[in-house]
């Protein structure tokens, strides 16, 4: 029999089975005692309020998980800025630009190295940049729903949300019981929740719970009336970008008529896409002769209906969209990913946000009838038993 203790590979780091009992604890533990200051990015104001809550999410997390078996990092951020690259393809800075039409959103991340060596002091550092993320997030759109990119712009975004707990066809067996590790239900049916499988919108799979005033989401499902309306805005500029013969855009544009007339009777039914619809491009257009499978056909290699999920197109409500500016957050993310839900570090993150979080405390603090004056406090302790 051989024992062995801290067992660390050249490269990758102490192995994770070595290190699975250790209260390895953050790299540095936040209290923001200055007031917060407000912040400027491109045609984005932040101010200092927002700026406060983020720092808040930070404290929050950090009083509610002891990194144990990793080592833990925290800090907050903002919106992405779309920025033209001259690396990038035309579709990927075409998509990329789509990111100004997000709404205003402000969160702060909690980031959880796995791969770690120690310095010259014996101190843990990361070995690399392998890492498990906890965010709470005001406003977050981009990273728990897929764009619906061919009608969205830099004015507008289009999207889907993968909440397959909320589709009559529900999770498939190999997810179903992935979407309730540990009771996930149980301890957060309170609020809007779901499970994304990997690869869905980011290569790990996420757990989320959104908060709002009284559960009701600012989103609002589209027409199949409004989804053709803005394809055949958008068929031109995807013509620049991804462009086609002069033959197949006048071909496209006789399909997309012949689609306006076959659902001229469903114009007013709401929009609803397979996931694997979401990124149409122009080609698929070109491709909708009659006969052919439609983006809004629903039918299997078998030619057999509705075997797939399909979700509604959504975008923001307009107010709300103008809302998001104001210091009153309009819903609230709190996500966190299980990349390795077998290992023992990823288990117990998982286990303290359920545990510990005052998911109460953060929605009465947002959206409840009465203010909250007290500070925030986890359910128990994450040091104890």
């Amino acid at each position: 029999m051989t024992t062995q203790a801290q067992v660390y590979r050249e490269g990758i780091g102490f192995t994770l089975e070595s290190i699975a009992e250790i209260d390895i604890g953050w790299i540095k533990i936040y209290n923001h005692p200055t007031p917060p200051a407000g912040k400027t990015l491109s045609n984005r104001v932040y101010s200092a309020k927002q700026i406060g809550y983020s720092q808040q999410f930070v404290e929050w997390m950090q009083q509610s998980y002891l990194p144990k078996g990793c080592l833990g990092d925290a800090g907050y951020y903002q919106n992405a800025i779309p920025k033209f690259s001259g690396t990038n393809s035309l579709l990927g800075n075409a998509i990329n630009e789509h990111l100004a039409a997000l709404p205003h959103m402000y969160g702060a991340f909690s980031r959880m190295y796995m791969f770690l060596k120690k310095d010259g002091n014996g101190k843990f550092v990361p070995q690399n940049n392998f890492a498990a993320y906890w965010r709470i997030e005001a406003n977050q759109l981009q990273h728990i729903s897929k764009p619906v990119s061919f009608i969205s712009s830099a004015d507008e975004y289009y999207f889907v949300i993968p909440d397959f707990s909320s589709n009559s066809k529900g999770y498939n067996d190999s997810d179903e019981a992935a979407s309730n590790l540990i009771n996930f239900n149980k301890y957060v049916k309170a609020y809007k929740h779901f499970y994304i499988p990997p690869k869905i919108i980011e290569d790990d799979q996420q757990y989320v719970v959104i908060m709002s005033k009284d559960n009701e989401l600012p989103f609002e499902k589209i027409t199949i009336g409004e989804f053709f309306t803005q394809a055949e805005k958008q068929l031109p500029i995807w013509q620049k970008i991804t462009p086609v013969s002069a033959e197949n855009f006048s071909l496209a544009q006789r399909n997309l008529a012949r689609l306006k007339e076959k659902y001229k009777l469903k114009w007013n039914d709401v929009a609803e896409i397979k996931l694997s619809s979401n990124q149409i491009m122009l080609q698929d257009f070109v491709n909708a002769k009659e006969g052919n499978t439609d983006i809004f056909d629903n039918k299997d290699i078998y030619n057999k209906e509705g075997t797939t999920p399909i979700f509604p197109i959504l975008k923001v409500k307009k107010i709300a969209l103008a809302l998001c500016k104001t210091d009153q957050p309009q819903w609230l993310v709190i996500r966190w990913t299980m990349g390795m839900p077998n290992a023992s570090f990823n288990k117990h993150l998982h286990e303290s946000i359920l545990n510990y979080f005052n998911f109460d405390y953060v929605y009465n603090s947002f959206f409840g009838k009465n203010k909250i004056t007290e500070v925030y406090k986890p359910l128990r302790s994450p040091t104890g038993k």
